[in-house]
């Protein structure tokens, strides 16, 4: 199981944000504008995302989003499978040892 394939910041600044990663830190990445809606950078194995984080509160819970600041990292990991049969077996097994599903696949 071990094969999370993108890790997701929320950002308030998408614009500071990218710069950083993309112009200070010189991650690879196909995102040539600041202000975007999304930015994906190219790391080995796994992809990193930024995204406004209060688009990110909304994405996990449309209607009743999770309060920044109030427990809410801003921090999302996705895992995913090869067969859309595998998803149950991996949701069970995150519940079975303890793991809350914040937002149901």
């Amino acid at each position: 199981m071990n094969k999370i394939t993108c890790i997701c910041l929320g950002v308030r600044d998408m614009a500071r944000s990218v710069a950083f990663y993309r112009d200070g830190l010189g991650f690879k990445t196909d995102c040539v504008e600041d202000s975007l809606r999304v930015c994906f950078f190219d790391t080995p194995g796994t992809k990193f995302e930024l995204y406004p984080l209060d688009l990110l509160a909304e994405d996990i819970c449309p209607d009743d989003p999770p309060a920044i600041g109030g427990g809410f990292g801003g921090i999302t990991l996705t895992y995913n499978v090869e067969r859309r049969e595998e998803v149950d077996d991996v949701v069970e097994l995150v519940r079975a040892v303890g793991g809350a599903i914040v937002k149901e696949p």
